[in-house]
């Protein structure tokens, strides 16, 4: 194995050298400057070197062979390696372990100190030691870390690449057009997989880095200045400002008050002090691979609410049990939602905790009040565990509708619109579902619609909405379609993760171009019931398409339009505005009242005059609502065939309409 090992790789010269140069060549003599460690002075078969003054440790994988790691200093082969400008003798390597199928990884571990790495080389070959064009050459995963912690993740595939002595370098400055070589870590980690099963490593290229002291809270001023992404933060007392640090210790009780955000780039770490985040305080983390150590509580208030409403709320800790959080809220009014059923289920057993993403919803306390038999009272929940970090993977599935409940599973509001793009590879994201408190349950049931619907295409359902943002301990329900075709129920992958989040006073703004499109809503006594969305947007069409219309989760009290004598609470119908287009309104009509048809909002074409008629067939009366409002008394019931919208002032003036329906034509 050692001769044909040798023979093979001198064959894989590209070069003869006639001027060799000196070894150790050494590029730095200074600590925090680069230096390029050759390993000519390691101990052959060592599982660590010594470079310019400071140790690093070789850690991989053991094997029966070898037990302390299959990678460590290889010098049986003089010539065989590159120290960055000629051959040299010694290298790290895997020789010995590396067989096929066995994918090779190992890593260099600082000890006590950090460092940042500019490049290094690579040998690269399958067990039989064949290079490319031989092999496929497949992926390198280089992983930065500290203390564990994944800083960095650079994917560099060495397709045609330049070779010296068998060797090719990585030049961690510009991988793919990303400098990943002033990342602090204090592990370098590489890994490939089959056909390579061989890797050398030489001219291993660092600079030292001296941490700054963290900065300490305490008796009013920091110890070293305010803290920033790249320094460490300690509190020892409650700052009430917003904080930037690069990780964040907390060292006493501290509350932290509404309006302030702490702001964290890796780790938050509590031992054992009572750290509360009120309600409208954040904690936004920007790696996604930092672990968070010990318990902090967030507190989460709602609208003011009655007995027989629900709250639907997600965790953004984990640990939090379920019950624990409403203790006051019966066990068997707390539930899950069921896809394949489209239902809630009353499901949870007392040792039940949140789950990341996970939506649950729970009827108010049984002590609040009935709905005319007192005033609605706030609801606050204290989320207590260990704050949710990172990647979070879920799995949705499409056995009906395709209605999944999830809910942001971060201690910091979220933007829909980045849920949404960044799962759009593997699902379609149609509809978002947010339960809202609008409309209390009166005589058992709601007197209007509560799920306010988003549409990525359209926009919301609510007029008064404008912002993407969800915010935390929120609960929604997704109505996901996997994009891989399959004739039974399909697993579809749903993450969340650190780039979807935004601070509270961050402003979600996504300017594009107008769309022509308004909303109608249906108020009792002055009081909106609901609103519907209807809209001429490019790719939609008159018929139901999922990622234009939306449908009611329940057909509630309310005003809807109709696709196919399906209600809808969005509706796109077409690309451009038409002024012949005509379609038929739903009414829902719970108790006999006054009603009042009114528009609620504007865009596009819309908001510049152009006129919206609404035809009540029953009293044959036209209303222009870009002028007024539509008055009504109205009985209970359900009325689909009574009202129209239609655009064309100049039909409506006709005399053939007018003679065959006596409509009269109001501009009230």
């Amino acid at each position: 194995m050692y001769n044909i090992k040798f023979v093979m790789k001198k064959n894989l010269l590209y070069y003869k050298f006639t001027i060799l140069f000196f070894f150790g060549f050494v590029f730095s003599l200074a600590q925090n400057l680069p230096y390029t460690e050759d390993f000519e002075h390691a101990t052959n078969d060592s599982y660590s070197f010594t470079s310019n003054g400071k140790l690093f440790k070789i850690e991989s994988a053991p094997t029966v062979d070898y037990p302390l790691g299959s990678f460590r200093i290889q010098g049986n082969y003089p010539g065989t390696g590159w120290n960055g400008l000629t051959i040299d003798n010694k290298y790290i390597d895997n020789d010995g372990a590396a067989e096929f199928g066995v994918n090779p990884s190992f890593k260099l571990k600082s000890e006590g100190f950090n460092f940042t790495s500019q490049n290094f080389y690579l040998f690269l070959a399958d067990y039989n030691l064949q290079q490319f064009p031989f092999i496929t050459p497949v992926p390198i995963i280089i992983n930065g870390k500290e203390n564990g912690t994944i800083i960095f993740t650079a994917v560099y595939i060495p397709l045609n690449a330049f070779m010296t002595n068998g060797y090719v370098q990585v030049n961690l400055k510009n991988i793919n057009g990303m400098n990943y070589s002033n990342y602090e870590i204090n592990e370098l980690e590489i890994s490939t997989s089959n056909p390579t099963n061989y890797v050398g490593l030489d001219a291993f290229t660092w600079t030292e880095v001296t941490p700054p002291l963290p900065t300490i809270w305490e008796n009013g001023v920091w110890s070293d200045g305010v803290p920033t992404l790249t320094k460490d933060a300690i509190l020892r007392a409650s700052y009430p400002h917003d904080l930037v640090a690069k990780t964040l210790t907390f060292e006493a009780d501290v509350t932290v008050p509404s309006g302030v955000t702490y702001t964290v780039d890796r780790n938050v770490t509590n031992t054992s002090h009572q750290v509360v985040f009120e309600h409208g305080a954040y904690l936004m983390q920007q790696n996604d691979n930092a672990v968070n150590i010990g318990n902090i509580s967030f507190k989460r208030q709602s609208e003011p609410i009655y007995r027989l409403e629900t709250l639907d709320w997600s965790s953004p800790v984990f640990g939090q049990n379920i019950l624990a959080l409403s203790p006051k809220t019966l066990q068997n009014r707390f539930y899950r939602y069921d896809e394949s059923t489209n239902n809630w289920i009353a499901n949870i057993n007392a040792a039940d905790i949140f789950q990341k993403g996970e939506y649950i919803a729970f009827r108010a306390p049984n002590n609040f009040n009935n709905y005319g038999e007192g005033v609605a009272k706030i609801f606050e929940g204290t989320f207590n565990g260990i704050p949710n970090n990172g990647s979070v993977l879920m799995v949705l599935t499409k056995n009906k509708f395709g209605n999944n409940a999830v809910g942001n599973p971060y201690p910091s509001p979220i933007d829909l619109k980045k849920v949404i793009s960044f799962n759009s590879g593997m699902s379609t994201i149609s509809n978002v579902f947010v339960w809202t408190h609008k409309k209390p349950i009166v005589n058992g049931e709601f007197s209007g619609d509560n799920w306010m619907i988003y549409n990525d295409q359209m926009g919301w359902s609510d007029p008064t909405v404008t912002s993407t943002t969800i915010g935390v301990g929120q609960g929604f329900i997704v109505q996901a379609e996997s994009k891989v075709v399959s004739p039974i129920p399909t697993s579809i992958p749903f993450i969340f993760n650190n780039g979807m989040r935004v601070t509270g006073n961050e402003v979600v703004s996504y300017k594009m171009k107008e769309d022509d499109k308004f909303w109608l809503s249906l108020k009792q006594n002055n009081e909106t019931l609901n609103s519907t969305l209807i809209g001429y947007k490019e790719g939609s069409t008159k018929q139901y398409e999922k990622v234009f219309d939306a449908e009611p989760m329940q057909v509630y009290p309310g005003i809807y339009s109709m696709i196919d004598q399906k209600e809808m609470s969005i509706q796109g119908r077409g690309a451009e505005f038409d002024e012949k287009d005509q379609f038929n309104l739903v009414v829902n009509i719970l108790t006999p009242d006054n009603y009042t048809i009114s528009l609620a909002k504007t865009n596009g074409i819309f908001a510049q005059g152009q006129s919206i008629y609404l035809v009540d067939k029953e009293l044959n009366k036209i209303t222009d609502l870009s002028k007024g409002d539509y008055n009504f008394i109205s009985d209970k019931g359900y009325f689909a065939n009574r009202f129209e919208i239609v655009y064309t002032n100049s039909v409506l003036h006709t005399t053939d309409l007018n003679v065959k329906n006596k409509l009269n034509v109001y501009t009230e």
